[in-house]
């Protein structure tokens, strides 16, 4: 029996190795073609691969034969049809695929055992990322207290109605900080560390920690997380974030400087590196804050960027291509048949179903591996044919007698009340099960 565990971890593996050859492919690009970019393209290219790292499975979507026309050349398609037919005995039915799979209960499924794993260490993981936040926030507001100096408020509220921001967001000193922090997730806190910065100073440090505020950057972070929750495995999950990290400050001055000049942008490459001189080792640090300040191995490519007046492109083509690419990756179309009555129960779709030959007692199904390998009690039970052929997609199976729910025999109905029970289906009267011929 394919397990609904096994297949979720395949589905993570498959994710994860998707995930990782999109990293190398925008790392690789990056370091090419999109230099030619902006820096904003270039952080937010990644959600391509993030989104496709957090949904590691497809979700369907249902449309009619019209609609479906026009997805058909970018999706998966699978039609439903309503000749719904059951068969009922010891094997059990697996979803969104016409297979039905027999295997033997004492097999040991090592794919469940990497499941629990799996979520044992994403347990940990979430836990110690939210444990460690809630404690940050309650030791730095311990720490924190309101501006005295009128001067850096007016120049905090001139900010707020010059890039149009009506959130909250409160304007603190911090002790135990030596470089500005954004925080908070439902309230939102700037914390300027106890540092004599010039007017012109702290005007550049306030708008940089809003324009990260206003694009939503802990939204971004909080996603990275995630994807570091769920990819603990792999490696490559960590050098994402890192690299994201690090574009995202790229990209925050450079929405910042977009219309300055190389005067204002000399003065804004000096705030940040006497900001650095004056940075030590903070006795707060989180990975959901925002700082001024990032590590010394991008301070050059950032003063780089700062004074280059040299236009750089959108990437709104590219941006398009890499949103359908996207869509396409974690969306599967379903297309009802047109020969679909309103009446067929919706909720049968997603559970695979026989497709019943022109003999009224024959089943046709589609067995997953190779005939010799099933077990001889189920080739005796069903007295299936062709039972020596390797790889064999198609059984027809006999001795079987097609009733509907609501008069199949007794026995035929427990059977097919556990099986719906594991499914999580609830039996009607109209559904069509096999049994024994009497």
């Amino acid at each position: 029996m394919i397990s609904m565990l096994e297949i979720f971890i395949k589905e993570l593996l498959h994710a994860s190795l998707v995930g990782s050859l999109g990293i190398i492919v925008i790392v690789f690009l990056q370091k090419t073609l999109f230099k030619r970019y902006t820096h904003a393209f270039c952080y937010y290219i990644w959600l391509a691969v993030v989104i496709r790292m957090i949904v590691p499975f497809k979700i369907p979507i249902y449309l009619s034969q019209e609609v479906y026309k026009f997805f058909v050349y970018f999706f998966d398609v699978k039609p439903i049809t309503d000749n719904t037919n059951w068969l009922n005995y010891n094997m059990v039915v697996k979803s969104s695929v016409n297979v039905v799979s027999v295997n033997s209960n004492n097999t040991i499924n090592y794919f469940e055992i990497l499941f629990y794993l799996w979520l044992i260490v994403s347990i940990i993981f979430a836990v110690y990322y939210i444990v460690s936040y809630i404690s940050f926030n309650k030791k730095i507001k311990n720490f924190m207290y309101d501006i005295p100096d009128n001067n850096i408020d007016g120049i905090y509220s001139n900010l707020l109605i010059e890039m149009n921001i009506r959130k909250k967001i409160s304007l603190k000193f911090c002790r135990g900080i030596s470089t500005p922090l954004g925080i908070g997730i439902i309230h939102f806190y700037i914390l300027l560390p106890e540092v004599n910065y010039t007017a012109e100073e702290i005007k550049y440090i306030l708008k940089h920690e809003l324009m990260h505020f206003k694009r939503h950057d802990m939204i971004y972070k909080i996603i990275l997380l995630v994807v570091t929750i769920i990819h603990w495995f792999n490696p490559l999950a960590y050098i994402l974030c890192r690299l994201i990290n690090n574009n995202c400050e790229l990209s925050c001055d450079e929405a910042i400087l977009k219309k300055s000049d190389i005067k204002e942008r000399k003065l804004y490459a000096l705030t940040l590196i006497n900001s650095l001189r004056l940075n030590k080792n903070n006795a707060f640090q989180n990975n959901l804050t925002m700082g001024f300040n990032s590590k010394k191995n991008i301070l050059r490519g950032r003063l780089e960027n700062m004074l280059n007046l040299k236009k750089r492109k959108k990437g709104v083509t590219i941006g398009a291509l890499a949103v359908i690419l996207t869509i396409s990756s974690v969306i599967s179309v379903n297309a009802f048949a047109k020969n679909s009555s309103s009446s067929v129960d919706r909720t049968n779709t997603s559970i695979n179903k026989t497709v019943k030959t022109n003999t009224q007692n024959n089943v046709r199904i589609v067995y997953s591996g190779k005939t010799k390998d099933m077990p001889q009690k189920y080739k005796n039970m069903f007295n299936i044919k062709d039972s020596t052929e390797d790889n064999t997609k198609s059984i027809v199976i006999t001795g079987f007698k097609e009733y509907t729910y609501s008069n199949a025999p007794e026995s035929a109905k427990k059977q097919y009340e556990e099986a719906c029970k594991k499914l999580n289906i609830k039996p009607d009267p109209s559904h069509v099960i096999f049994a024994h011929e009497k």
